[in-house]
């Protein structure tokens, strides 16, 4: 493990980003990679990963910045996205994890002056959407180590696995900008392909007698069948779930580390829900013949990944919610190998009632006691 450690991949961490009138050039600045970088040009978005110094003139304007966060072509050319501010708010196995503060897209579409009036609006609206991708919430990063594989799957991966680049480390479910990384993997840019992850962190640090433990709870959110809420429910045919979540709890205390991992998502039947002006707009179960099939390919998938899974079904036994419930427990009871768990949360725990969970948790207590 020690001798892993030394010889993990570790991206830039200190970035120089310098303006010319042609070109936008991107440096590393720390002692890991010193010389390292490339430039995108202004005019086609056209990425060189050499750069002769010699040939450059004074730059326009010089700053510093954290991260590359990848690159997106729209209509008239080419955008980067880079990390302007960052702050670090914790450590995961003894590495530093920084949050992102703030996010900007450079422009390489001098191409557009030569664009159509259409074409011109079309990337104005287009460039409206990246606004809002600026501004991101929970967006998560590490410079040394991979933040998207839970302490359990890292384990039971072979030893040399941390001496490959972040990118390849990570699994692809749980980077936020994995389609925005595709340009600087194909141009061999690994110190500078920084995987995201999307959701939240947090740490803490407390003395028991004279122990000092660490505790951390750390969730992953799923890029697979992303949306807002109520737009965005249930399966996809192939049994990806919308708004699918990993959340990891991370204990570590005298050079000893536990996890327990809890995953949560939309039910994973096909259904939805028709947003208008109600506040709860009405549940539409969707009847199709591939059901049985998306409800098996959910859990197949869940097992393989995380072998043993208890089901926790939470949704009210009344109204729109049981109706989906009920067409949940139907297809559960298909899959005898998955312990399938329904409490009324809504209608044991309503009015702020949490005692009662002690009715939840002595249905699956041995479940708990028997995954350790």
């Amino acid at each position: 493990m020690m001798e892993e450690n030394r010889s993990h991949f570790k991206l830039c961490n200190q970035m120089q980003l310098q303006e010319f009138p042609d070109k936008f050039v991107i440096k590393s600045t720390d002692s890991e990679h010193p010389g390292y970088g490339f430039s995108i040009d202004r005019f086609d978005g056209i990425i060189q990963t050499q750069i002769d110094d010699s040939c450059l003139e004074a730059p326009m304007k010089e700053s510093t910045i954290y991260g590359v966060v990848g690159t997106i072509r729209l209509l008239a050319g080419t955008y980067i996205l880079i990390i302007t501010s960052h702050e670090e708010v914790g450590s995961y196995l003894d590495f530093p994890i920084f949050r992102v503060k703030s996010m900007k897209f450079l422009s390489c579409n001098e191409a557009l002056k030569l664009s159509t009036s259409q074409e011109k609006k079309d990337e104005a609206y287009f460039m409206s959407l990246l606004r809002t991708v600026e501004a991101t919430p929970g967006l998560y990063f590490s410079y040394e180590t991979d933040l998207t594989l839970n302490l359990q799957r890292t384990c039971k991966l072979p030893q040399g696995r941390m001496s490959k680049p972040l990118w390849k480390q990570a699994d692809p479910r749980f980077v936020w900008n994995r389609s925005l990384l595709e340009e600087l993997i194909e141009f061999k840019l690994d110190a500078f392909s920084m995987p995201l992850i999307q959701g939240s962190f947090q740490t803490v640090e407390f003395v028991v007698k004279t122990s000092r433990i660490q505790f951390t709870l750390l969730s992953r959110r799923c890029m697979r069948r992303i949306g807002t809420r109520m737009w965005r429910r249930g399966a996809n045919l192939e049994g990806d779930v919308a708004n699918f979540v990993e959340t990891e709890q991370l204990l570590e205390f005298e050079g000893c580390r536990s996890s327990f991992l809890q995953i949560r998502g939309s039910i994973p039947l096909l259904w939805e829900q028709i947003v208008d002006l109600s506040y709860k707009p009405q549940v539409n179960i969707i009847s199709h013949e591939e059901t049985p099939k998306v409800v098996e390919r959910h859990f197949l998938d869940l097992t393989q990944r995380y072998e043993e899974v208890m089901v926790v079904d939470l949704t009210d036994k009344q109204g729109d919610e049981g109706q989906l419930s009920a067409a949940f427990a139907a297809e559960m009871q298909k899959l005898p190998h998955i312990r399938y768990v329904s409490f009324d949360f809504h209608d044991c725990c309503g009015s702020a009632n949490f005692d009662n969970l002690r009715l939840l948790y002595d249905q699956i207590s041995v479940d708990f006691e028997k995954q350790g």
